[in-house]
């Protein structure tokens, strides 16, 4: 874990390190989960996977308690200057996905972006999340998913015995995720999946272009995008833990 977690602070630095501490920079993907997370003000989060923290600074500007959590001690650091910049009231903590240092049902709502498949036990990280929440609050989490054009990158990257590269730089851990592995992944931590929302669909790609070539965010057709919802790159779910 030391030699992970080292590649994870190289990775941070890379590509967190020159970051502006004055500019909240956020994802399509944070928008996603806002949009089925709905208000958050007054509610106890916590946020897995914060990274350099701006989603969580979003979050607490919102009205919400914060808490973001990272494996990286460099995402925190830097998470942690962009809070002191921004006097802030986020809170972030050095934290492993798969060991929470929470108590059971610490909290009411979970975000966590484009995380699940960096950590070496998804399952497990899963699990966890479900621990920490309270009896009725929900998870939402965003993840990969490669049901698409990005097979012929993953195809590409197995046969030049290379490391995948998502198009952000290679990772140190990155799972190959199909929708349906996840979804199993989520039932049997005990989540009852509810809303799930698609974007950034790569239905062609050739090799020697950038993942983000040939690119569709959205499906303007309603009945086409809930078909298609499972070969979007970028998948939004919803999950709810049962009342005790």
């Amino acid at each position: 874990m030391n030699t992970t977690h080292d590649s994870y602070n190289d990775w941070h630095s890379h590509v967190h390190g020159q970051d502006s501490l004055a500019e909240i920079l956020l994802e399509q993907w944070h928008q996603d989960a806002l949009n089925l997370a709905g208000s958050v003000s007054g509610l106890d989060l916590l946020e897995v996977g914060c990274g350099a923290g701006d989603f969580s600074l979003h979050l607490a500007k919102l009205g919400a308690r914060v808490v973001g959590t990272d494996f990286s001690t460099k995402a925190i650091e830097i998470a942690e200057s962009k809070r002191d910049s921004q006097a802030s009231t986020a809170k972030y903590q050095v934290a492993d996905a798969q060991s929470l240092p929470f108590n059971d049902q610490s909290f009411g709502l979970v975000l966590s972006c484009e995380c699940l498949e960096h950590v070496p036990d998804p399952s497990k990280a899963l699990t966890e999340m479900y621990r920490v929440l309270r009896p009725g609050g929900r998870l939402i989490l965003t993840t990969e998913n490669y049901s698409n054009g990005m097979l012929i990158y993953w195809m590409m990257a197995w046969m030049q015995r290379k490391p995948f590269n998502s198009g952000a730089g290679v990772q140190p851990i990155e799972h190959f995720f199909l929708y349906w592995r996840v979804l199993r992944m989520m039932r049997k931590a005990g989540f009852i999946p509810g809303r799930m929302s698609a974007a950034h669909y790569v239905f062609f790609a050739l090799p020697g272009t950038h993942p983000h070539t040939f690119v569709r965010e959205h499906i303007g057709s309603p009945r086409l995008a809930r078909f298609l919802k499972p070969f979007a790159r970028h998948m939004t779910f919803e999950l709810c833990k049962p009342q005790a």
